[in-house]
């Protein structure tokens, strides 16, 4: 009887060995050659799925995405009920707010193999158009994300009554950014419980 290959879990595979590839050699080594010898498949079988190692990479790009966007929307789905509902403390709100955030940090060893990964993506999105789209949606999409967790704290009272919201988003995007930057890169510098402290302080600043 012919084995039956699950073609979601196929397509993820080949998107971990791109993964694999960027963090053990960088990304100029990604071709579909390694990306068969990383996956443990033939040529053949990954054009099965794919026609062009782009086409990988920009499914490989979006994988990624997808799989913070779901942490981050399973935190958010618990968060703004709480905060909306008045169920939580400000220093509670502030915990989980943090808690949230830190999501885009790399605070354990997953969370930092996809901070290497993305930074590798972004740096060859800067000249690949076809890459671009992706990284403007989700950074919009985060930034979205930190305008209705502020927006709901304000409405809570919890932030001082005096803050641009809009403002104090890009603001709070840069810090993040920021940190997963020198975090991911300097981590001799920037250990995992400084980055979430410095988040903790900032948004500590931002209480009413």
């Amino acid at each position: 009887m012919p084995k039956i290959v699950d073609p979601v879990q196929r397509r993820e595979a080949i998107a971990d060995a791109v993964f694999a590839i960027v963090l053990k050699q960088g990304f100029a080594k990604v071709s579909l050659r390694a990306i068969a010898e990383e996956a443990g498949l033939a040529i053949g079988s990954i054009r099965h799925y794919f026609t062009t190692a782009e086409g990988i990479v920009r499914f490989a790009l979006e994988t990624l995405v997808a799989r913070i966007g779901a942490r981050l929307e399973d935190r958010l789905a618990s968060l703004l009920p709480q905060l909306d509902a008045g169920s939580l403390s400000g220093d509670a709100a502030k915990e989980a707010t943090v808690d949230l955030l830190a999501e885009l940090l790399p605070l354990d060893e997953v969370r930092r193999q996809e901070s290497v990964v993305w930074l590798a993506f972004e740096e060859t999105a800067r000249t690949d158009p076809a890459l671009a789209d992706v990284f403007e949606t989700s950074v919009r999409g985060s930034r979205q994300l930190m305008v209705r967790t502020l927006e709901s704290m304000s409405r809570r009272e919890v932030l001082r009554r005096d803050l641009d919201i809009d403002l104090e988003v890009d603001a709070l995007a840069a810090l993040v950014d920021g940190l997963t930057l020198r975090a991911t890169l300097h981590p001799e510098v920037v250990p995992p419980e400084r980055a979430r402290e410095v988040l903790s302080a900032h948004l500590e600043g931002l209480r009413g």
